[in-house]
């Protein structure tokens, strides 16, 4: 996951965040999107993405990105002490009602993020909840928000284990400890890379969790968000985003190794 950052602007706004006069934009770390320092080579794509937009909109000498663990970006985003915060409203639990979210500005998307069923072979593939049988267990990564179709999954199921990263997730599979995986892409495709391994099948049909990878920012912060919203839909006309996103372009539905 990248490091997302502080964001600082003149425009006369507030002081915000753990970086003096700068205002902060926390990243949650999201394996080859958000990259925390050190742990992988380069940001991450979704950190390129919106450092061009500061770059282009003239605020990259007033803001700095930083990146952290996503339960720690989320608590500081929602304590305000960070401005805005990526990879969304989205990746909050559903079931979270103690958040004050109702009116964070909401960016248009960078990306799109699915959650796959994932097995170790075509003859088990998952088209739809019920395929997963009751004695079935599985593994996710930690935090992974859960849709109503995956909690009902969960709730009957022998067991679930919770995993540190999707490497971790692929490796269970792979070492026969559990019987599918909850795995998002595009995140997993780095997994599979670090492994030296092909994709696993999964349905191509059949996703319980899609969502969209934005940037949200607290309504306090409206000039800021202007300016890199501005920036990321002229990205999106201008074919930059997808550009950019190369291989990890979720907005078209990967045909292969899906199983239609």
């Amino acid at each position: 996951m990248i490091m997302f950052a502080v964001f600082a602007l003149s425009f006369g706004w507030s002081v915000a965040g753990e970086t003096g006069t700068k205002k902060v934009i926390v990243g949650a770390q999201l394996t080859g999107l958000f990259h925390i320092p050190g742990e992988h080579e380069g940001p991450g794509v979704y950190h390129e993405i919106l450092q061009r937009a500061l770059v282009e909109s003239g605020l990259d000498d007033q803001v700095e990105l930083i990146v952290m663990p996503m339960s720690r970006a989320k608590r500081g985003f929602v304590n305000k002490q960070y401005a805005c915060y990526a990879p969304g409203i989205t990746s909050f639990d559903l079931e979270d009602t103690s958040l004050d979210l109702q009116d964070v500005l909401i960016s248009v998307p960078l990306n799109k993020a699915m959650v796959r069923v994932i097995s170790r072979d075509e003859q088990h593939i998952v088209r739809q909840a019920t395929d997963i049988p009751d004695h079935a267990v599985l593994s996710i990564v930690r935090g992974t928000p859960l849709s109503s179709d995956m909690l009902g999954i969960v709730e009957r199921v022998m067991h679930i284990f919770e995993v540190s990263s999707e490497t971790e997730n692929v490796q269970m599979l792979i070492d026969h400890k559990v019987d599918y995986i909850f795995s998002f892409y595009p995140d997993v495709l780095f997994a599979y890379e670090e492994l030296g391994m092909a994709e696993l099948p999964y349905a191509n049909a059949y996703s319980p969790l899609t969502m969209h990878d934005t940037l949200i920012c607290h309504p306090g912060h409206k000039p800021l968000f202007k300016a890199i919203n501005q920036k990321l839909e002229e990205f999106a006309r201008s074919g930059v985003l997808n550009e950019m996103l190369g291989d990890l372009n979720m907005f078209t539905e990967p045909q292969e190794p899906g199983i239609q």
